[in-house]
């Protein structure tokens, strides 16, 4: 198959630049990638531009939006709603999902589901039940299903290790407190230094990474010491804090601005939590703007799902571009190459490059001019070459 007549970024096409291009695809993967239209007859995308399939390094199948609220207590209807929650990712271009911690595992199974092409959905890179400390309270239903409680390192270490042998792909801690949480406090930090020193030992002797928590500047500082691999938020990172993230080139950021868009329509829910994020937000936008301007490795998440508002109108598009000032070419490299890179799948997919999975989103305008084109979702994705949507 041959998709013709395609505009290509040479960011995201390896190098690749043409207003007419020709993609060829063969058995899933990208077969090649010419600046030339195609000889044969194939797909037409009119004059589009065309990359790679989107990543979100920082989402969850459960949890958010209400998926699995309630249902705590019956795995297979939480599983049933990660299920519906997974499938709609490709709606709007992500072909490959994070998720960053899931009600009983629920991820694990969402991931095994689409490998062996039981529902149409993402890649997935699960966590499965996230770790924290007694301190992450209180402990509500969502909680006791989906974190794996430990205090002190060995304690740690002991629950690492389970999530490893229950098949997660990565690790996820909670190093501060959580937003999430209306008791919750972002601002201190809820694991010690040992503790996640711990985690990292561990995971890394199971051949997986740690992701954590981090919303004060004192635990994101602590989780790069350690030798976390991505610090996901970074709300509060200081300045001290971002010149040890610059010395240490194996940690990325993770920001995740739409999980401070506030989309509550009931009043009193509205002006709690405009009043408990928009002084977050603030904070955020001012130092993920410096650690931007100073060149940090900065990959691209959404702390939401597919079936929220974030999505529905590109807020973390939105967010990084007009909150912050990203340029469009810098977010689409933070949704694509950069994110394929911290995640350690290079070799896959990220970019429109021979080998590479055929994971395309088809823009009707380039997004270098008209980034707007991606707060809204696209007309025409591919995963592994065939067309979902």
């Amino acid at each position: 198959m041959i998709l013709n007549n395609c505009r290509l970024i040479p960011e995201l096409s390896g190098g690749v630049e043409t207003f007419c291009g020709s993609v060829e695809i063969q058995d899933g993967k990208i077969l090649s990638v010419s600046a030339k239209a195609g000889d044969a007859a194939g797909f037409d995308c009119g004059g589009g531009t065309l990359i790679p399939g989107l990543i979100d390094a920082h989402t969850h199948v459960t949890i958010l939006g209400g998926v699995g609220e309630g249902k705590e207590q019956d795995p297979q209807a939480v599983l049933v709603e990660a299920l519906a929650c997974a499938s709609r990712f490709l709606d709007y271009g992500f072909t490959t999902i994070r998720d960053c911690g899931s009600i009983h595992r629920a991820g694990h199974y969402v991931r095994e589901a689409v490998k062996r092409g039981i529902i149409s959905g993402p890649r997935i890179i699960s966590a499965g039940r996230q770790i924290s400390t007694s301190a992450d309270t209180p402990k509500s239903c969502i909680s006791r299903a989906s974190i794996n409680f430990a205090d002190g390192e060995a304690d740690t270490r002991r629950a690492v290790r389970e999530e490893c042998v229950n098949l997660a792909d990565f690790i996820k801690i909670y190093a501060s407190g959580s937003a999430y949480l209306p008791t919750g406090v972002p601002k201190h930090p809820i694991m010690d230094y040992d503790e996640i020193c711990g985690a990292v030992n561990a995971a890394r002797s199971c051949g997986v990474y740690v992701a954590a928590h981090c919303h004060a500047d004192s635990a994101i500082r602590s989780c790069i010491r350690a030798g976390v691999k991505t610090i996901e938020h970074a709300t509060y990172l200081g300045s001290e804090t971002l010149k040890l993230l610059m010395d240490t080139p194996d940690c990325a950021l993770v920001p995740t601005f739409s999980a401070m868009y506030v989309s509550q329509t009931d009043p009193e829910l509205k002006a709690f939590w405009e009043a408990r994020l928009a002084p977050m937000l603030e904070s955020c936008r001012a130092n993920i703007r410096a650690a931007y301007e100073a060149g940090a490795l900065m990959g691209f998440g959404t702390d939401s799902n597919a079936l929220m508002t974030q999505y529905k109108l590109g807020i973390e598009f939105k967010m990084r571009r007009e909150l912050v000032g990203m340029s469009p070419i810098d977010i689409l490299m933070q949704a694509t190459v950069i994110n394929a890179a911290i995640l350690g799948l290079s070799e896959r997919i990220g970019q429109i490059k021979p080998g590479l999975e055929a994971d395309f989103v088809l823009l009707e305008r380039d997004p270098r001019e008209d980034f707007s084109v991606l707060y809204s979702a696209p007309q025409h994705v591919w995963k592994s070459g065939k067309m979902i949507k």
